[in-house]
């Protein structure tokens, strides 16, 4: 059995983590795996260079990245589902309590005010920080772009609604956090939106 030397297994290690994995004890195993596949190909006659090929195209041949990324996604699914239905969930609870909010107040009814408190409140204290927590635990997956995007969008949410909730309690800086949350929103966050929606859109086509 053919064993490879301290120069080789560096080699190797520096082939195929270009980008070091978060996941040390993946990194290890999947660098364990390597070296066992060219042992096991330099055994049958290959080259080192073409038991190292092998080795790349048999276990990872879209990168070691992607084994990560997977094996991420498969530990952590169940939380992920949790904080996606907890995200959807109160998604829905704002939109309709501020619909309804609209609804009461155009009609004049009352309760419109406490409408609008409670789907901000849902909003600041439910929606924002699962978003938060599911980009931050997919962050790996994420493009830079995409980061930034949701970034603001979650400090724009974060002002606006803390902004009315102030507003309802009238506790001051209430005006000032509203203004600053909208225009974030309407002046940074749309057009990132929206130009990564048209960039999606050609690359379709």
């Amino acid at each position: 059995m053919v064993t490879l030397n301290d120069n080789q297994i560096e080699l190797v290690c520096e082939r195929i983590f270009k980008n070091p994995l978060e996941d040390t004890d993946l990194q290890d195993s999947l660098l364990d795996h390597f070296c066992c596949f060219i042992e096991s190909k330099m055994s049958e006659g290959l080259s080192f260079e073409e038991g190292f090929k092998q080795a790349s195209i048999s276990i990872a041949p879209n990168g070691v990245g992607e084994i990560e990324e997977e094996l991420f996604f498969i530990k952590h699914f169940k939380t992920n589902l949790t904080m996606k239905r907890i995200l959807y969930f109160s998604s829905f609870l704002t939109a309709f309590t501020l619909s309804l909010y609209l609804l009461f107040k155009h009609l004049h009814w009352p309760f419109a005010n406490m409408l609008l408190q409670a789907g901000n409140v849902v909003l600041l204290l439910f929606v924002l920080p699962s978003l938060g927590a599911l980009v931050y635990r997919n962050r790996t997956s994420l493009a830079f772009s995409d980061k930034v995007r949701l970034i603001i969008g979650f400090l724009a949410g974060t002002l606006i609604s803390t902004g009315m909730i102030f507003k309802g309690l009238h506790f001051p800086g209430s005006g000032l956090m509203f203004a600053i949350g909208w225009g974030i929103f309407a002046c940074i966050f749309l057009p990132i939106f929206f130009y990564q929606l048209y960039q999606k859109s050609v690359q379709v086509v």
